[in-house]
């Protein structure tokens, strides 16, 4: 799997997923439409288990494409297929986030913040204005 393709919570995701076509339902609901080559390199397996399973959710509905001129077949999640891909993700993830993160490998940064780093953000109030204006408030 490219880690470049696929940003690190996505990515626990999709190496959680139990199955190929579960991790294109995940993919395609979060990524909305990919060329088929690009989900190749992002799921790493051979073109033809790809190909074999986008056709076999095809089939059932699931997912969809559409050829851009000139350019490879984009591969797109159905209604019912981002209904069912938001649904093993939002499972998936849940199962991935109550078990304890992976150790970074050496060289890859951490990806941890620091409690308290950020800096307090001003709340916005309604305030009352001179009543001749229109709505009698504004935005502090």
């Amino acid at each position: 799997m490219d880690a470049d393709r696929l940003p690190p919570h996505l990515r626990r995701v999709v190496e959680a997923a139990e199955s190929l076509d579960e991790q294109l339902l995940v993919v395609l609901f979060v990524q909305k439409a990919e060329p088929a080559p690009i989900l190749a390199e992002m799921l790493g397996p051979d073109r033809s288990d790809l190909v074999t399973a986008l056709g076999r959710l095809s089939k059932a509905g699931l997912v969809s494409h559409h050829r851009p001129e000139g350019e490879p077949i984009h591969w797109f999640a159905t209604r019912e297929g981002r209904t069912q891909g938001e649904r093993l993700h939002r499972s998936i993830a849940a199962r991935v986030l109550a078990e304890p993160a992976p150790e970074n490998a050496p060289g890859e940064p951490d990806e941890a913040v620091e409690p308290g780093g950020h800096e307090r953000v001003k709340a916005r109030r309604r305030v009352p204005i001179d009543q001749n204006e229109k709505t009698g408030f504004s935005w502090d």
